[in-house]
């Protein structure tokens, strides 16, 4: 599609889309679309009419009809958002094109709730791939949330709000589903509970959740059948097999207890914990063909794995002044990730042979506790503000062994240590921030922000091996301070429109460079820390309600220059390094709307066109301005069509879900082989049977297209992700309640 065609498709669909699928839900009588609040400004339920920003919001309705069951089912549907999906904490969120290095950079901030969770996936780069189980909400601000949420929501974020323990009903409710994956998937089964106690009315409850998700793979090891890896086993004693690949499992559950201390004052303690375990690299060897790979197995016969524990614990404390509302939040997250994989592909070249059985082992126990506490008025008149402090204390210890895996007899390097490393990276990090909003009129409102942020970091390292050039040992730290600001106003037309613009600002923090074996690496060029790179965003956008109530629609428009880009690059000797490698700009414009077509029928649509590129030439990348950034299509969009009915008098629902990526690629070269370039299409059939149990069919990617989500371009080693193929199945819940 050329640029032109897709600027003519935005004018129209601008013009005669009706409703924002991101802002608003449908009333429980059917005939008019109800405006719902967010709680993304931290001062308290808020109309989406009055943030002066781009959100997009699912709440717990939209969740289930649209079998919303982890990220890469919802942000894939928004515009301007990407979401690169690797494996088990794996995954990549890109907003606005934000990213260089997209299957390792972190842009986006991700929250549950109150606590951030931001890179807590695999090897510290990833995100936790939390299930979509007994959720109020999801929130997702595009652009810079440097005020209100600091560090890493650089391109915007990412919020998932459990629902709370109601205080005075009991329910419950259990589910299970069954489903099968086309090619070489198999079947797939999940179950769930939620059970609500209110142990004291008014005052006590607790809510407890649990889950487990069995899903099969849809890869294949076919190194069992393969006569080149046959040489290279003969050759150095290792392991093949042929079997499918890519196996997982979530397991999980959440307890929380909400004590209503006084009319004034609340308390609310949750833990929540998810273990993963998949079995198996999900990612194919792009020149086996499909969705095939052919890693050797460890000397013991295991074999390739990922895996990602997760505990999350927050206390929340409420007390409601009147004019001011004072409100903490404690959190304490807990990470530990594995990754076991053959390497043998990519070190076997720089050793002179094909292909060769060597496993790096890739571990992480990441430990954070983050505390902020925050001021909100309520005053009588055009001033309100609020003021906080955030303080965070992050460790991370990591460790890396790379080992030979053929016979001991056949090794080359005779037994000794390939590789060993253990390292660590430590921040603490003290921030204030505030905002400040004036009514100018009855209709206008300003809204002044800023952050200000201190930081230490510091990285111990220790490495030792035939390919580090012996024991070598290794101390770096770095401290920065910093501030972002922000400035929007807000024009309510009337009740049910509003026009906006904003100047905000974003951030990362920077760090010490880890140190690079000079003895074995050409270090000239390599820099001593990694600076904070910074974002300033320029945003105007519209906001309407129409049509007595049955139609909302979203415009936006937005220009992002970013500054200090950090891209990561491996060195000749195999070593990675991290350079400030320049500047880029990010345009684009985005629609979303909901139209309620008749008391039963509902439509809602999302899409966008983005250029994001860079700015100035980039000696280290390689590159020249004007180079598409990665990672991101120019243009996405999607489209649900809902109907809601009676069949023998009980409530029944059928969706159609379809979702357009447009093509990208993951380096700034634009080289190799591009992602994306694929349209989904998901149906389901909803039915209530009686009072207490509902049937819901459904159909993910019904048209089994193949995807890729991503390409390898780091290693250059031919790797890349597909989606999920075809995929039905049927979940069955049962509802109690008194």
């Amino acid at each position: 599609m050329t640029t032109n065609k897709k600027s003519k498709l935005l004018a129209i669909v601008g013009c005669l889309s009706l409703g924002t699928f991101s802002a608003y839900v449908t009333a429980a009588e059917g005939s008019v679309l109800e405006e719902i609040v967010v709680t993304a400004t931290k001062r308290g339920d808020t109309s989406t009419l009055d943030i002066p920003a781009s959100i997009s919001v699912a709440n717990e309705d939209q969740i289930s009809k649209r079998g919303l069951v982890g990220m890469d089912d919802f942000l894939r549907s928004l515009p301007s958002t990407n979401f690169l999906d690797r494996g088990a904490g794996r995954n990549g969120i890109i907003i606005r094109g934000v990213t260089a290095s997209p299957q390792d950079d972190i842009a986006v901030g991700v929250y549950i709730d109150e606590t951030p969770v931001t890179g807590m996936g695999s090897l510290g780069s990833g995100n936790p791939d939390l299930k979509y189980v007994d959720m109020q909400r999801i929130e997702v601000l595009r652009g810079p949330q440097g005020t209100l949420y600091g560090d890493g929501s650089i391109a915007g974020t990412v919020r998932v709000i459990p629902n709370a323990p109601d205080l005075n009903d009991f329910s419950a409710e259990i589910a299970g589903s069954a489903s099968s994956t086309a090619d070489l998937g198999g079947r797939n089964t999940t179950a769930r509970a939620v059970l609500n106690l209110p142990l004291v009315e008014d005052k006590f409850a607790i809510r407890i959740v649990g889950y487990d998700y069995d899903n099969s793979g849809y890869y294949e090891n076919v190194a069992g059948d393969s006569a080149d890896k046959a040489v290279w086993a003969d050759a150095f004693g290792g392991i093949v097999m042929s079997r499918g690949t890519g196996d997982d499992q979530y397991t999980g559950g959440r307890i929380t207890a909400l004590w209503q201390v006084s009319q004034d004052f609340n308390v609310t303690l949750s833990h929540m914990t998810q273990d993963i375990e998949q079995l198996g690299i999900p990612e194919s060897m792009l020149a086996l063909g499909g969705t095939r790979r052919s890693p050797f197995q460890r000397q013991d016969g295991s074999g390739e794995s990922l895996g990602i524990d997760l505990d999350v614990t927050n206390l929340k404390m409420s007390l409601d002044m009147g004019s001011y509302e004072i409100f903490s939040s404690t959190s304490i997250v807990d990470s530990k990730t594995l990754q076991d994989r053959d390497l043998g592909a990519y070190f076997g070249p720089l050793l002179g042979v094909d292909d060769m059985p060597i496993y790096l082992e890739d571990s992480s126990d990441t430990e954070q506790f983050t505390q902020e506490l925050r001021v909100n008025t309520r005053l009588d008149g055009p001033l309100q503000f609020l003021v906080g402090a955030f303080y965070q204390d992050y460790k991370r210890k990591a460790g890396q062994k790379m080992t030979f895996e053929g016979a001991p007899a056949l090794d080359p390097f005779g037994g000794a240590l390939l590789f060993e490393s253990a390292f660590g990276n430590n921040l603490k990090q003290l921030a204030f921030f505030g905002e400040a909003s004036f009514d100018l009129t009855d209709q206008l409102t300003a809204v002044a922000g800023v952050r200000h942020y201190d930081y230490d970091k510091d990285s111990p390292d220790v490495s030792d091996g035939v390919f580090n050039g012996g024991r070598s040992e290794g101390f770096v730290e770095n401290d920065d301070s910093g501030q972002t600001y922000k400035l929007s106003l807000n024009y309510r037309a009337d009740d049910s429109t509003s026009f906006y613009g904003t100047f905000s600002q974003g951030f990362r923090l920077g760090g010490p460079h880890p140190e690079i074996p000079s003895d074995i690496c050409d270090t000239a060029g390599v820099p001593d820390q990694i600076d904070s790179d910074e974002l300033d965003s320029f945003e105007l956008g519209a906001k309407f309600a129409f049509a007595d109530g049955r139609a909302m629609l979203n415009v936006s428009a937005f220009q992002v220059d970013w500054t200090g880009i950090p891209v990561k690059q491996i060195l000749a000797c195999g070593f990675e390094t991290t350079v400030n490698a320049g500047e880029a700009r990010s345009r684009g414009v985005e629609v979303d709307g909901q139209l309620l077509f008749a008391d039963s029928w509902r439509l809602d649509y999302a899409l966008s066109h983005i250029q994001a590129e860079l700015a100035a030439d980039s000696t280290p990348l390689g590159a020249q301005s004007g180079d598409r950034l990665p990672g991101s299509p120019e243009f996405q969009a999607s489209l649900g069509l809902q109907t809601d009915f009676n069949i023998a008098g009980r409530p029944t629902f059928a969706r159609a879900d379809i979702a357009h990526i447009g093509k990208y690629y993951n380096n700034l070269q634009q080289t190799g082989l591009a992602a994306g370039g694929f349209t989904t299409v998901n149906l389901t059939l909803g039915a209530e049977i009686n009072d207490s149990v509902s049937v819901d069919v459904f159909a993910r990617n019904l048209t089994n297209k193949e995807g890729l989500t991503w390409v390898e371009t780091e290693l250059g080693d031919g790797r890349a992700n597909y989606i999920r193929p075809r995929t039905i199945g049927i979940e069955v819940r049962a509802r109690f309640s008194q």
